[in-house]
């Protein structure tokens, strides 16, 4: 590939000029074959789409009409991805996806602000971004001991917006690559190409001066406003930092009033107080679930007892066996009933078996297989587990405890002695 008529990485059109939606060029090469995922690598003499870098995402849009999927940088060239040839030599127009494209400058504009507020009035350091499809955030160094509380995020966000409200220029000045110049982030395989210096503020009062090669604003209103939403830690101590600038502010007000919407109608109340039925909500499910459980613990033995009862008028057969499922149980409902049934059946001289299962039936959950000869109980796990799929558990003192990934075929569960197998319409 030609990379001396080629515009290098750095001085494309859609560095230079990135409100330009569209361009006429050329083609100076093209993959001769596609790789694995059918594409071509299309080299032109000059782009509108941006190849991802300095943490901001590849543009998209098209070459005449061909889809660009991504472009990346190689050395000084740009190079995009097609999924058709374009013979070099042919003459193209090129043309960006431009509500992407302007996503991505408020992102990352914003970013740079933020990152300049954070470092001059916080005292926090950025050491690296991301630009996600929905969020973005900034990673901090902090110590362990910073807690940033509400009301410091309050003031970062308040001043961000003050400097937005004031339409500070956003400039890019460029510099010859030479290696007393060059930046530490800049890639090894850049050589020969130019460095970007991007600048927010008016000359010789500039809050912010970095090396980025990504696409930016013009000023600081083009951003509109940025929200931050919220903070974590991470490795090492660093914390994160989540906003959202510009379009993605208002998709995120227009989804939040559509779940308010939503919210309001589910809990008969206004967003106002949302929060409060809520909190009523969750203590009267505690409440109720404290005195489900309560409830469990007294059924159990009764449940035991029963089974008990169907296990002894079978009389004198070979194995005395019976199945119970509750799909509201749990795994201490289950266990209980099978602790209580062994301590009931302990006398028996007869051959016993029993198998409790807690759940749902399509959505399986706690079981159990009780009895008093551990030859028996391993033999229903193989059995449930040609009815049910794995049946994943263990077999301690006489009691098999696991789980099954569902109960639909429970009911053809066969226990009996004679029957060691399963039959071909079991299986069905």
């Amino acid at each position: 590939m030609s990379v001396a008529t080629a515009r290098v990485v750095g001085l494309l059109a859609c560095q230079q000029t990135p409100f330009l939606r569209e361009l006429d060029t050329h083609v100076l090469s093209c993959s001769d074959t596609p790789d694995s995922e059918g594409l071509y690598y299309v080299e032109l003499a000059d782009t509108v789409i941006f190849p991802e870098g300095g943490g901001q995402p590849s543009d998209t849009g098209n070459i005449s009409g061909v889809p660009v999927k991504h472009a990346r940088r190689d050395g000084l060239r740009a190079i995009h991805y097609v999924p058709a040839s374009i013979p070099a030599g042919t003459s193209v127009r090129v043309e960006v996806d431009f509500k992407r494209r302007l996503d991505h400058m408020q992102q990352h504009s914003g970013q740079h602000l933020l990152s300049a507020v954070l470092r001059k009035y916080w005292g926090l350091e950025t050491v690296s971004w991301n630009l996600g499809a929905t969020v973005s955030h900034v990673e901090l160094r902090a110590p362990k001991e910073l807690v940033l509380l509400q009301g410091a995020l309050d003031a970062i966000e308040s001043k961000c917006n003050d400097m937005i409200f004031e339409a500070l220029p956003i400039s890019t000045n460029i510099i010859e690559q030479a290696a007393a110049t060059c930046p530490s982030t800049v890639p090894d395989d850049y050589v020969g190409g130019v460095i970007r210096h991007v600048e927010i503020g008016v000359a010789g009062a500039a809050i912010d001066r970095n090396a980025c090669c990504g696409t930016h604003l013009a000023s600081t209103a083009q951003m509109q406003v940025l929200k931050l939403a919220g903070v974590d830690r991470i490795r090492g101590g660093n914390m994160r930092l989540f906003f959202y600038v510009g379009a993605r502010v208002r998709e995120y007000a227009e989804a939040s009033l559509v779940r308010d919407k939503r919210l309001a109608g589910l809990l008969s109340c206004p967003p106002e107080t949302q929060g409060e039925a809520v909190e009523r909500l969750i203590k009267q499910g505690k409440a109720s679930l404290k005195s489900l459980k309560s409830l469990r613990v007294q059924l159990a033995p009764l449940v035991a007892q029963d089974l008990r009862n169907q296990l002894v008028a079978q009389g004198k057969i070979q194995r005395q066996s019976t199945v119970y499922h509750c799909e509201d149980g749990d795994g201490p409902f289950s266990s209980s009933i099978g602790s209580e049934l062994a301590r009931l059946m302990a006398g028996s001289n007869a051959e016993w078996l029993t198998v409790v299962a807690s759940g749902p039936k399509a959505d399986g959950g706690p079981l159990v297989v009780v009895g008093n000869d551990e030859a028996s109980i391993i033999d229903a796990v193989e059995r449930l587990t040609l009815l049910l799929g794995t049946c994943k558990g263990g077999l301690s003192h006489g009691t098999w405890r696991g789980k099954a990934a569902n109960f639909v075929r429970l009911a053809k569960l066969n226990l009996s002695a004679q029957s060691s197998t399963l039959g071909s319409s079991d299986m069905i």
